[in-house]
């Protein structure tokens, strides 16, 4: 197969509503008596298809909860939503695993926002593509505007300049990067299904949209708010610098094995709590001592290269942050020698340090 359709990707339609697909989930029985989403909106949502909404116009949402729809005849297969309705073998759809998943995890109120951000992860290649730039040390730049106007903002990936949220074809737009990285965009869940439907890709195949050349950009920073809102939301964002975001891989793999869903092709993209254990281990002296500075100095120019306040306001910042969210704690310290730099808060005490984590 050359060609793999991409419908345009519909979320919950008011960003911050991150519950809206769970509440409509939870009145969709596991096995429905529906053929298509319409009648999904008629039969268990109470839509009138009839006449007030008869392309559901009202209810674009809907569309979003579909995985895919496969016509063995001509062979085109084409990505409809994020995979918590599919369709049986009688033809009528039905909830996914998933899906069920999220249901009770909703209905218990317990972590249903990590199975709705996962499932995001593994099935929509739009928000895949962004967010593997940004495992791999991508940034965004927001220039100057929040979430709510995301069509300004940037990513910068390799000395490159993005633009994903753009509807400006000259750019180097979403459908750029859906091109360029279609293989992490696409990711192996997808890739199984193909399997299961016995579809090979050639390995010149491309993303094209449902009715043209390219995907459809209608709307698109609209709808991307919606996942980006939910990652910020988890705290899956940090503020690296005034207009500098970047992820924040330690939290994100707290909640989520991002390793299973994506390659890594940056050798950067090792957690920075994970580089600092190893750090640790290779530079503290026989007592099991490490001069700070020096080692947050490293840490500093691969982490953190936009830092503009100077190493010493770093070290305090990532000290006093790190133990404040139980990353680690100060176990023992002493005073070293002049080559050893400043000291955790200028304390001439605290140029060697004894650190132990707590995960």
């Amino acid at each position: 197969m050359k060609q793999i359709k991409l419908s345009i990707e519909r979320f919950w339609i008011e960003p911050g509503n991150f519950e809206r697909w769970c509440e409509l989930l939870s009145r969709i029985p596991e096995k429905t008596e529906a053929r298509s989403i319409k009648e999904i909106a008629k039969l268990y949502l109470g839509k009138d298809v009839e006449e007030k909404d008869k392309k559901l116009d009202r209810s674009k949402e809907l569309f979003g909860l579909h995985g895919y729809e496969y016509a063995k005849l001509s062979r085109n297969f084409e990505i409809k939503g994020v995979h918590f309705l599919t369709r049986a073998d009688d033809g009528y759809l039905i909830r996914t695993e998933e899906a069920n998943e999220l249901v009770a995890a909703y209905e218990q109120q317990h972590g249903w926002e990590l199975l709705l951000a996962k499932q995001l992860l593994r099935y929509s290649p739009r928000t895949r593509v962004i967010m593997h730039l940004l495992l791999n040390d991508g940034l965004f730049e927001t220039n100057g505007h929040s979430l709510e106007q995301l069509s300004k903002w940037t990513l910068r990936f390799a000395d490159a300049l993005y633009h994903p949220f753009s509807s400006n074809p000259d750019l180097n737009d979403m459908n750029f990067l859906l091109h360029a990285f279609k293989n992490e965009a696409l990711g192996k869940d997808w890739r199984d299904i193909l399997a299961q439907e016995e579809i090979e890709l050639d390995e010149d195949w491309m993303f094209v949209g449902s009715s043209g050349k390219e995907p459809a950009k209608t709307n698109i920073s609209s709808f991307m708010r919606a996942p980006m809102q939910l990652f910020a939301y988890l705290d899956w964002f940090i503020e690296a610098d005034v207009g500098i975001i970047i992820l924040n891989k330690e939290k994100m793999l707290e909640h989520i094995d991002s390793h299973f869903l994506f390659s890594f092709t940056n050798v950067q993209s090792i957690s920075e709590i994970e580089w600092l254990k190893k750090k640790v281990d290779e530079e503290r002296d026989d007592r099991g001592f490490v001069a700070i500075e020096p080692l947050l100095r490293k840490l500093m120019e691969r982490f953190y290269p936009t830092w503009e306040q100077g190493l010493a306001r770093f070290v305090d910042y990532y000290m006093t942050k790190g133990i404040r969210e139980g990353l680690f704690y100060i176990a023992d310290y002493e005073s070293g020698q002049p080559r050893h730099g400043r000291g955790y808060l200028g304390k001439r005490e605290y140029q060697l340090l004894k650190l132990e984590f707590q995960r």
